[in-house]
């Protein structure tokens, strides 16, 4: 009897042994055929918003930036202003010699008021019967005459004192007392930078997207400021022939102390779209026919999934994502290969890293 016992025994004993070893050699095996299957990254498809934006430089202009020139040549008697002067609209700049101006002035109202006198006189005998109506017009005439020509001198005489013609900054003066100046002469620049623009060159082939009231966002690659977001106001209505680009401008409320001719860096939104299929654009391959499509995962045997092979109509790609078409195969939430696709086949497993 307790030879029977212990043969029983060491019989389960061997049986339990045997056992352990066939799970054990099972686990090897599926850890090794684990590993041989391809390891690949994942990402789930989306529904959500997806824009597209272009790239391209500018410069921050003004309207109100002028050189100031005289309307009249004349020895220069006095500079009021200096670099860095804040003026407003109508404050004198700079004033010249008008004594010639003046003595004509003087010497035409002493004539202007001697033919009023002579008028006068030939009115007098014209009503009396005792002068001709042509004494009497030639009177006229001559009165008039010199009122034309000594307003000409009064207005030629408000000319020898140069007044700003709005108000802003006088950013360099280059005329100095003694200098004769002329009309093409600059006689100093001044910048009104209170309403800037920024103005940049498109090419031709975004003319369609992007219209007046288009967001863009302005950035300053060379200085430490902050993006400022806008939108277009106005765009050109002519391409330019030798680089093929049209013109675009947007106004920025210049709070920053912004310069002309600033560099700047714009971001501008030509597609927008409230909601839609996005995918990685890593995600996407080209077969041999450079159609586009992409590897969709589905669940197969333990931690391993077959995959699909959906071709798809590409949209727009921008910032690492893409904007893919409507397809049946694909929704909200589908799990696609990411990374790690290339050389994979319609036969293989794969493994989700």
């Amino acid at each position: 009897m307790k030879k029977t016992i212990i043969f029983g025994t060491l019989l389960f004993t061997l049986l339990s042994c045997a056992d352990t070893e066939t799970k054990d050699s099972q686990k090897e095996e599926n850890k090794k055929t684990s590993v041989l299957l391809p390891l690949v990254r994942s990402a789930k498809v989306q529904n959500t918003s997806f824009n597209h934006k272009i790239s391209i430089q500018g410069n921050i202009e003004t309207t109100q930036d002028i050189l100031i020139n005289s309307e009249m040549s004349g020895m220069i008697e006095n500079v009021a202003v200096s670099a860095g002067t804040q003026v407003k609209a109508g404050a004198v700049l700079l004033t010249m010699d008008a004594a010639i101006l003046n003595a004509n002035i003087r010497e035409l109202k002493s004539q202007l008021e001697f033919a009023q006198y002579m008028l006068g006189q030939q009115e007098k005998l014209f009503e009396q019967n005792l002068g001709s109506e042509f004494d009497k017009k030639s009177a006229e005439n001559q009165v008039n005459s010199l009122e034309a020509k000594l307003n000409t001198m009064e207005v030629q005489l408000s000319k020898m004192i140069v007044r700003a013609p709005f108000s802003g900054k006088i950013d360099q003066v280059y005329a100095k007392a003694g200098q004769l100046s002329g009309p093409q002469m600059p006689l100093m620049r001044l910048v009104n930078m209170s309403n800037t623009e920024v103005v940049a060159s498109v090419s031709e082939k975004h003319f369609k997207s992007i219209k007046k009231g288009t967001k863009l966002t302005v950035n300053f690659p060379n200085y430490q400021l902050e993006p400022i977001t806008t939108k277009v106001s106005s765009v050109g209505s002519y391409i330019e022939p030798t680089n093929r680009t049209f013109t675009i401008r947007a106004e920025i409320n210049n709070k920053i102390g912004l310069m002309p001719n600033m560099l700047t860096e714009l971001e501008i939104i030509d597609f927008e779209i409230e909601s839609g299929l996005v995918i990685p654009s890593k995600s996407i391959l080209k077969n041999a026919k450079s159609e586009d499509y992409i590897w969709v995962l589905e669940p197969a045997k333990k931690e391993s999934f077959s995959v699909q092979q959906v071709f798809i109509n590409k949209l727009k790609a921008y910032d690492g994502q893409a904007l893919i078409e409507q397809n049946d195969l694909i929704k909200e939430g589908t799990l696609i290969i990411e990374g790690g696709a290339r050389g994979i086949t319609k036969k293989d497993l794969v493994r989700i890293k």
